[in-house]
C-alpha cells in the first residue's frame, strides 16, 4: 500500500498502518532545518543553492526555495528536466555540460522560457569548444554562462592549476558569442575523509587555490560583463531568490559545495580581491535532513571550528523496520537491508524500539546495538543480553549520508511528533 502523494492521510506508523519497512521524514526537523540554514546563510551574505540530488523530492525544492534559496543545483541532466517540469527557473548544473541530447535540451528551454537562468562548468579548452560548437548549432538565442571549475589533485574534474584556468577562460572569451564567464567553482567536500587532523588545513588551501582562480582571470578581465540570463528570474514560479538576481551588473560568482566545511568557504571565499562585486554562492544539500553519522560528526567538527552552534541542524530522516527473527541470544534480523538505506558513509545505527502493540518508544542509542551484517532486505543485528526485543517489533534505524537513503525509495512519509503521517511525498531519481 503506497499512497498517492498528497493524499488525504490518517495513518500512523506505530500502529503498523503501512508497511515495513519505509522511510520517514520528522517533519518538525525538516522544517526547521530548511529555516536555520537558510537564515546561517542570510547572515553570511552567501546566496543559498542547495544540491537538489540530496532529495530529489519537488515537494522539498518547493519548500527550499520558498524559503529563500537563490536557485537549485544539480549534477546530470536527467536532474536538470526533473527540475524545470516542477518549476525551478534558477539552475546551477555542478557539472561539466558535454552530451549532444543535454545541450540540446538546455538550449532548448533558454530558448522557450526566458525566465530560465542556468550556469555550468567548464575545465578545459576542449570541453570549452565542445560546448561552444553545440550551443551553436542549438541556438540558445543567448549565451550559456559557465563557470570555471578548479579541481583538486587526484579528484574529480576542474583545473589543477591556475595557469590552465587561465587558458580555459581565454577559450570561453572566444567563445563570448555563446558562452559568458561568470565566476569560478569547486568542489571541497572530497577533503571530508582526509583525517580529522588536516582536513580543514587542506580545505582551506583548497578554497584559497579558488581564490587565485579568480583573482587571476579578474586581473586579466575575462569575466563576462554581466550575466547571459534572464533579469529577474526568480528560484521557482511565485518564489523570490534571497538576493535576487546575482551577476546581472557584473557579479562574479564563487562557489563551493559540500556539506562539511561551508564555514570555511564563506570565509575563504569571501576574501577574494576582485575589480567588482562578488557573491558566494553555497551549494550544501545535507542539511536539509542532516545525518546520524557522517554529516553529524563533521556539523560537531564545524560547530567546534567556529565556536558557534549555528547552524543547529537535526538528523530528520529515518527508516522504520520490523523484527523478523531472532535466530541467536545475540542476533536481531530486521526487515530493512542495502535496498532500503545507504552505506557508504557507514551502516545505519539502532535509534529505536517500539513493542509490538505499543507506542511507547524507548531509546537504542546507548543500548549496546550494532549492525554488523546487511543483505538486499535484512539487516543483521548484534545486540547485548537482555534485549527485551521481540517478534513484530519495530525498529528505527539513522542512516549516515541521507543522499543514498534517499534514492531507495519513491515514497517518503512525513511524520509529526508522535509518527502520524502527515504527508506522502514523490522522489524523482
Amino acid at each position: 500500500m503506497i499512497a498517492p502523494p498528497g493524499a488525504a492521510l490518517g495513518w500512523n506508523v506505530l500502529r503498523e498502518d503501512l508497511p515495513l519497512p519505509l522511510c520517514v521524514l520528522r517533519a518538525g526537523a525538516l522544517e526547521r532545518n530548511i529555516a536555520r540554514f537558510q537564515e546561517f546563510s542570510d547572515a553570511s551574505g552567501a546566496l543559498l543553492c542547495p544540491h537538489a540530488k540530496t532529495s530529489m523530492t519537488p515537494v522539498l525544492f518547493r519548500r527550499q526555495l520558498a524559503a529563500g534559496c537563490w536557485g537549485l543545483t544539480f549534477a546530470t541532466c536527467a536532474q536538470v528536466e526533473v527540475g524545470r517540469r516542477h518549476g525551478v527557473q534558477r539552475i546551477f548544473y555542478a557539472n561539466q555540460l558535454v552530451g549532444a541530447a543535454d545541450i540540446r535540451y538546455v538550449c532548448g528551454e533558454l530558448r522557450r522560457d526566458p525566465g530560465f537562468e542556468f550556469y555550468c562548468l567548464v575545465d578545459s579548452v576542449a570541453g570549452v569548444e565542445l560546448l561552444a560548437s553545440r550551443v551553436a548549432a542549438a541556438d540558445p538565442g543567448r549565451r550559456v554562462n559557465v563557470l570555471v571549475e578548479g579541481g583538486l589533485a587526484g579528484g574529480r574534474c576542474g583545473v589543477r592549476d591556475v595557469a590552465t584556468a587561465v587558458a580555459v577562460a581565454e577559450a570561453v572569451r572566444a567563445a563570448g558569442s555563446q558562452l559568458a564567464l561568470v565566476g569560478v567553482e569547486g568542489f571541497e567536500g572530497l577533503l571530508q575523509f582526509r583525517g580529522a587532523g588536516r582536513r580543514s588545513a587542506d580545505a582551506r588551501e583548497f578554497l584559497r587555490f579558488l581564490v587565485s582562480i579568480a583573482e587571476a582571470l579578474d586581473g586579466r578581465g575575462l569575466f563576462a560583463a554581466g550575466s547571459a540570463g534572464s533579469a529577474g528570474a526568480a528560484g521557482s514560479a511565485g518564489a523570490a531568490g534571497s538576493a535576487g538576481l546575482a551577476g546581472s551588473a557584473g557579479e562574479v560568482l564563487l562557489s563551493a559545495g559540500g556539506s562539511a566545511f561551508y564555514d570555511l568557504v564563506i570565509e575563504e571565499l569571501s576574501a577574494a580581491r576582485l575589480s567588482r562585486p562578488a557573491r558566494v554562492v553555497l551549494r550544501s544539500g545535507c542539511y536539509l535532513t542532516q545525518d546520524w553519522g557522517l554529516y553529524g560528526e563533521l556539523l560537531a567538527d564545524l560547530h567546534q571550528r567556529s565556536g558557534s552552534a549555528e547552524p543547529d541542524l537535526e538528523p530528520a530522516l529515518e527508516v522504520w523496520t520490523q523484527v523478523l527473527s531472532l535466530p541467536e541470544p545475540d542476533r536481531v534480523i530486521l526487515s530493512a537491508g542495502r535496498r532500503d538505506f545507504g552505506q557508504d558513509a557507514g551502516n545505519p545505527v539502532a535509534l529505536t524500539h517500539v513493542r509490538r502493540g505499543s507506542d511507547v518508544r524507548l531509546s537504542l542509542r546507548e543500548a549496546g546495538w550494532q549492525m554488523t551484517a546487511v543483505s538486499d532486505q535484512h539487516a543483521h543485528m548484534t545486540v547485548p543480553p537482555g534485549h527485551g526485543v521481540s517478534v513484530g517489533d519495530l525498529v528505527a534505524l539513522g542512516p549516515s549520508h541521507p543522499c543514498t537513503t534517499f534514492d531507495k525509495w519513491r515514497v517518503l512519509y512525513l511524520v509529526d511528533d508522535d509518527y502520524n503521517v502527515t504527508e506522502a511525498v514523490a522522489t524523482y531519481f
